[in-house]
């Protein structure tokens, strides 16, 4: 999904809330990569805990190349330290393994990953937190309403471009009312900002 800074969303964002006018200008439009496999969104998600996107792809790349089929069973069954060889620690292992054994047991299935009152009881598995719900509430449930308070980057970036002093998270959570219903647009648009001036990591 592309969104340029000409588009219906940006203007309606635009005239509720003029501060982010730097963000919009700045950086022309973005690519939104939706994501429709919602284990392999968390396994991604998980590697990339506290580590930078180029990181976290590489790691996840050697994954897809070690296991044949990147699903609940297959990871469930995987030796730890085979998953320590390609640069996943085993507190991350560990995470991950207990994802695929609450899927396993629970029974999931594509349709209940994008059906909320399951996936939000993923934040109950030790080592998921709030990010990265945030995270799977904006790319595979496709939440355009969605914005995480518990990003660096969005945290950053916004201190960044806005023009008042945002200090704290309910300065945040405060403006962020402004973008209803398009939160995640802004997210989207203010990574490329961070990533692309700051180079900044994303963390749980």
């Amino acid at each position: 999904m592309i969104i340029t800074n000409q588009h219906d969303y940006v203007k309606t964002i635009l005239k509720r809330d003029p501060n982010l006018m730097k963000l919009f200008d700045t950086i022309p439009s973005v690519t939104i990569p939706f994501y429709e496999d919602g284990f392999r969104f968390l396994m991604f998600t998980i590697i990339g805990q506290q580590v930078s996107a180029q990181v976290a792809q590489i790691i996840f790349n050697r994954l897809n190349h070690t296991l044949s089929v990147l699903d609940a069973q297959h990871v469930m069954n995987i030796p730890d330290q085979t998953l320590r060889e390609i640069g996943i620690s085993f507190s991350k292992i560990s995470t991950m393994k207990r994802v695929a054994q609450y899927c396993i047991e629970n029974n999931f299935h594509f349709n209940t990953f994008l059906d909320k009152k399951y996936t939000d009881l993923f934040i109950h598995i030790k080592g998921i937190g709030p990010w990265t719900m945030d995270m799977y509430n904006m790319f595979v449930i496709k939440d355009l309403n969605h914005f995480s308070n518990h990003d660096l980057g969005l945290i950053e970036g916004l201190k960044s471009v806005y023009k008042n002093p945002l200090k704290t998270i309910e300065d945040i959570k405060k403006v962020s009312q402004l973008w209803s219903p398009y939160k995640s647009i802004v997210a989207h648009f203010l990574w490329e900002y961070w990533d692309y001036y700051y180079k900044g990591k994303r963390k749980d």
